[in-house]
């Protein structure tokens, strides 16, 4: 607990903060894969990322699935923060990329340090900002680029999040992140084997070449 006090310590100064976040707040180990909120439901426990990611997705009345944006260690959910303190419910669900350690903090907390520490809000300002990017710019990709171009991109995110050129994903869960078919990613993915850009594994996208 003293590396995740120190973490902290890194991205708020006030320490008095830092010691009611722990002292308010659940230190969780999560395994890949497991979901930790459901659109449609009210939130209890918002998430703040000390190791691994999360994922925040959103699913279509049809079933279909688009990835929002992810939340990456010193960062919690935008969404679920202003769904928690407005008390409604959640037009999004999160679930971790990989195995993950959070601290959980229920809604009151969230609501009683965004009251008490000046330094809360501005995490939370600064937070909405970024949120608001990401969210402008995937709405630009989908807008604007054609589905090879965003898969390139989005795998080339993925190498630099990862910091290693094999990606652990299925083509189902890359088309749910990209908001395409399943049959579209696969047939884009093994173009760019063809061209001898990557080579494709069960579960496992090789990059061997600069995408």
């Amino acid at each position: 607990m003293e590396k995740a006090y120190l973490f902290l310590r890194k991205v708020f100064s006030d320490k008095r903060l830092v010691d009611d976040f722990i002292e308010k707040s659940e230190f969780l180990e999560i395994p890949a894969h497991t979901r930790i909120l459901d659109q449609g439901k009210y939130v209890k426990i918002i998430p703040f990322v000390y190791e691994g990611r999360i994922n925040v997705m959103r699913k279509g009345d049809e079933g279909k699935e688009v990835l929002l944006y992810y939340i990456n260690p010193g960062e919690s959910c935008a969404l679920s923060i202003v769904a928690g303190l407005t008390r409604t419910k959640s037009v999004a669900y999160a679930e971790t990329e990989v195995a993950s350690k959070i601290f959980a903090l229920p809604v009151d907390t969230v609501a009683y340090l965004h009251s008490q520490y000046s330094q809360c809000n501005d995490f939370f300002l600064e937070l909405f900002r970024n949120r608001f990017k990401e969210i402008v710019c995937f709405i630009d990709s989908v807008a604007f680029k054609t589905m090879d171009v965003r898969i390139i991109q989005h795998l080339k995110k993925k190498q630099k999040q990862f910091g290693t050129n094999t990606i652990h994903i299925t083509h189902q869960q890359l088309a749910n992140e990209l908001g395409s078919a399943r049959e579209v990613v696969s047939r884009l993915l093994k173009q760019l084997e063809r061209d001898g850009k990557i080579t494709l594994r069960h579960s496992v996208i090789e990059i061997i070449q600069p995408l």
